[in-house]
C-alpha cells in the first residue's frame, strides 16, 4: 500500500523495474525524514532479504530512475542497505495467519526457495526447505565472496525467515521432488538453482588445474581452498569470473581475466569490473581459450560477427591470431545451465524445468521456480519467482494467493521538494585497493544517517509528483529530438501521417514525465505542452 495524497499515485519507474516490486520512493521518503524503522518495514513487504539486497543487488531499478533526466540515478541499492544498517528492526509489517494444517516441500535454500519459505510460513502453511548443502544461503552464501556479501549477512537474513516457523534442513540431498509428496508433503517447490557448468568443449578441461568458476567460489567460501597459484587465467563476462578473479589476486595470483567480447558487453556489474581492475586483475577483451594443459592456456583473439540469439554481434575467432598465457590455474566462468532432470521434473532442451504460467509442473502438486526454470538470473529476480511461486502454491492449497501486509496508509501533503539538478549523488567509501587485497574483508562501507537522508532528498517522488504531456499532431514535424532527449520512453512514433505529411510523435506514457522540460526546449516546431497534475477528465 502507497502513499495517498496529492491525488491518486502511480506506480514510480524505479518500483517498475525492480521485480520485486519494492516500493521505492516510499521507503526513501522515510530515509528522507531518518525514519529507519518504517522504511525497513516497507521494503520486507517485498522481500525477506533487505540487507543481503543492500549489499549485492544489481539494481536494476537505478538504470530506470527518473533523476537520471537531471543529473545521476539515486542510489537506491545504498539506501536499501542504510534503512537496514540505520534501523533497529523493531518494526515490520507481516501477516499472522493461523495455520492451514497443510505441509510444503522446498527443494534449495537459495533466495528463491527461501522466499517462497517466508510468505507460505506467513499465510499459516507448514514449510520445510531441503538443502544439500552444509549451510542454507544457496549461491548467496556459495557463489558470493565475502567482500561483498558477508556470511553474518546472510545468517541473520534466514534467522528472520526461520522465526516464522520455516523448518531447514541441510545436507539432505533430493532426488525425485514426487517422493516428496509421497511422503505426506500437499505441495512440492523445486528451487534448485542453475549449478551445472556450462561446457565450453575447448581441449584440456580434464586437466586438474581446469577448475569451474562456481566450484571455485564453493571452495573458498567455505574455506576450503586457501590458494591457487602465481598465475591464473579466468575465462568469461559475468559476476562469477569477475569475483572468481578478484578471489584469485586475494590468494596472492597475478590474475588475466578473458573475455571474448568488448568492455561494453561484458554482463558483470561495471562497478565490480572497475575495481577488480583498480585491485590488478588484467582484462583481455576480444579473447577466448581454445585449449588448456601444460602450464598454460591458449588462446585466439575474436572479432564481431553476425548479430547471436541475443541481438548482440557474435564473437567470430580470427584464424592465425593465437597466443599462449602461462598459468598455473584456469578458470572456467562461462556460465551454468539447470539440471531439471536430477530432481526427476520433466526438463526443457536447455535443462531448466517445464512449467506453465502459475510455475506449475506437469506433475500435480509440484512446482519449481528460480533459476532452474529460468536459467541463471540475479538475486532480485530469484526472489520474485519465489514470491509468484508462493502466491500460486497458496491458491493451489485452497488459499487466496495473497501473500502481502498491509502496511499504514501514509498520507503526503504535497510532494517533498527534490533537490536541484547537479545534485550527485555520494559515492560510498570503500577500502583502498591494497588493503582489499590482503583479505576477504567487506570492500563498501554504508552510508552514515546524514549521508542518506541527504541522498532521500534527491528523489523526485515519481509516485506523487504528476505532470501531463501533450503532442500537438497538426504541427509535429517527425524529428525526434523528444525522443533522443527522454530516457523515460514517453514518447512513441505515429504511424499516421498528419496533414503536412509527417508522421508525429504520440505520448505513450505521460505517468514518467518528472518536468525535466528537455523534450519542451529542444523540439523546434513548438508542438510540446507540459503542465503540472494530471489531465483534467473530459465532461460527460
Amino acid at each position: 500500500m502507497g502513499a495517498t495524497g496529492a491525488g491518486t499515485t502511480t506506480i514510480a519507474p524505479c518500483r517498475e523495474a525492480c521485480p520485486a516490486g519494492i516500493d521505492v520512493p516510499r521507503y526513501i521518503r522515510h530515509i528522507r525524514n531518518r525514519e529507519f524503522d518504517r522504511a525497513l518495514a516497507v521494503i520486507r513487504e517485498r522481500i525477506p532479504f533487505p540487507a543481503v539486497c543492500g549489499h549485492a543487488c544489481v539494481h536494476p531499478c537505478e538504470s530506470k530512475c527518473a533523476r537520471i533526466q537531471f543529473d545521476e540515478a539515486i542510489a537506491i541499492r545504498m539506501l536499501k542497505r542504510a534503512a537496514y544498517e540505520r534501523s533497529r528492526g523493531e518494526l515490520v509489517y507481516e501477516r499472522k495467519a493461523k495455520p492451514t494444517g497443510k505441509r510444503v516441500a522446498i527443494i534449495g535454500a537459495g533466495p528463491c526457495g527461501l522466499t517462497a519459505a517466508y510468505y507460505l510460513a506467513g499465510l499459516g502453511h507448514a514449510v520445510t526447505v531441503f538443502e544439500k548443502l552444509p549451510r542454507a544461503g544457496g549461491m548467496l552464501r556459495y557463489g558470493i565472496p565475502e567482500y561483498r556479501l558477508p556470511n553474518g549477512i546472510i545468517d541473520r537474513e534466514i534467522a528472520m525467515i526461520q522465526s516464522r516457523g520455516v523448518e531447514i534442513e541441510t545436507n539432505a540431498p533430493v532426488v525425485s521432488a514426487r517422493e516428496l509428496l509421497e511422503k505426506g508433503y500437499d505441495a512440492v517447490l523445486a528451487a534448485s538453482g542453475a549449478w551445472k557448468a556450462v561446457q565450453t568443449g575447448i581441449k584440456g578441461t580434464d586437466d586438474p588445474r581446469v577448475m569451474d568458476g562456481i566450484a571455485f567460489l564453493e571452495e573458498v567460501n567455505t574455506g576450503a581452498r586457501h590458494s591457487v597459484g602465481r598465475r591464473v587465467v579466468v575465462a568469461g563476462g559475468g559476476n562469477t569470473a569477475v569475483d572468481a578473479a578478484r578471489a584469485s589476486v586475494r590468494m596472492g595470483a597475478d590474475v588475466i581475466l578473458l573475455y571474448r567480447r568488448g568492455r561494453e558487453e561484458m554482463p558483470a556489474a561495471q562497478e565490480e569490473v572497475a575495481e577488480a581492475e583498480e585491485e590488478g586483475v588484467r582484462i583481455e577483451f576480444m579473447a577466448a581459450p581454445v585449449e588448456a594443459g601444460k602450464g598454460r592456456v591458449v588462446c585466439i583473439r575474436m572479432t564481431p560477427g553476425p548479430p547471436d540469439a541475443s541481438g548482440r554481434p557474435r564473437p567470430m575467432p580470427i584464424e592465425g591470431s593465437e597466443f599462449p598465457l602461462s598459468c598455473d590455474a584456469l578458470i572456467m566462468a562461462v556460465g551454468q545451465t539447470a539440471d531439471a532432470g536430477a530432481l526427476k521434473l520433466e526438463a526443457n532442451a536447455d535443462g531448466t524445468a517445464r512449467v506453465g504460467a502459475a510455475l506449475e509442473t506437469p506433475t500435480r502438486g509440484v512446482f519449481a521456480a528460480g533459476d532452474v526454470v529460468s536459467g541463471p538470473k540475479t538475486i532480485i529476480e530469484a526472489i520474485a519467482q519465489g514470491r509468484g511461486a508462493s502466491v500460486s502454491i497458496d491458491r493451489y492449497l485452497g488459499g487466496d494467493g495473497r501473500i502481502d501486509a498491509d502496511g499504514p496508509l501514509e498520507e503526503v501533503a504535497e510532494p517533498p521538494e527534490a533537490k536541484p539538478a547537479g545534485a550527485h549523488r555520494p559515492r560510498p567509501e570503500r577500502v583502498p585497493p591494497m588493503g582489499r587485497i590482503r583479505g576477504f574483508g567487506l570492500v563498501e562501507f554504508g552510508f552514515d544517517e546524514e549521508t542518506a537522508a541527504l541522498e532521500a532528498e534527491r528523489c523526485l517522488a515519481c509516485d506523487i509528483r504528476q505532470y501531463t504531456v501533450e503532442v500537438n499532431p497538426v504541427v509535429c514535424k517527425e524529428c525526434g529530438y523528444c525522443m533522443e532527449m527522454c530516457q523515460m520512453e514517453i514518447f512513441a512514433a505515429s504511424e499516421i501521417f498528419n496533414a503536412g505529411g509527417y508522421k508525429p510523435a504520440l505520448v505513450k506514457r505521460s505517468d514518467r514525465c518528472v518536468g525535466c522540460l528537455k523534450c519542451l526546449y529542444v523540439c523546434p516546431d513548438f508542438a510540446i505542452t507540459i503542465s503540472e497534475g494530471r489531465p483534467e477528465p473530459f465532461p460527460a
